[in-house]
C-alpha cells in the first residue's frame, strides 16, 4: 500500500471518529455521552498502564549493569605489560 493512500485512510479515519464523537458528546442524549467519555477514559487509563506495564517488564528482564572498575595506573600499566607478554607467547 502506497504512503499517500495509508495517510489518507489515517486522515479519513480520524475525520470518521472526531465526528462521531462530538456526535455522542452533544447530540445522541445522556446515555451515548456517557459511553463516549467513558470510552475515552478507559483508553487514556488503559494507555498509561500498558507504559508503566513496559517500564516494568523493561526493568525485570534487562540485566544490571555492571559497576565501573577503579583501577590504578600501576595496575593499568601491568595489564598492559601481561596483555603483550601473552601476546608474544601465542607468535611464538
Amino acid at each position: 500500500m502506497n504512503d499517500k493512500v495509508l495517510g489518507a485512510l489515517m486522515f479519513a479515519g480520524g475525520v470518521v471518529v472526531i465526528a462521531i464523537y462530538v456526535w455522542a458528546l452533544f447530540f445522541a442524549g445522556p446515555l451515548a455521552w456517557q459511553i463516549a467519555v467513558s470510552v475515552v477514559a478507559l483508553i487514556a487509563v488503559a494507555a498509561v498502564c500498558v507504559v508503566v506495564v513496559w517500564v516494568g517488564y523493561t526493568l525485570i528482564t534487562t540485566p544490571a549493569p555492571t559497576p565501573p572498575s577503579v583501577e590504578t595506573e600501576a595496575e593499568t600499566e601491568t595489564g598492559l605489560e601481561e596483555t603483550a607478554e601473552t601476546e608474544a607467547e601465542k607468535k611464538e
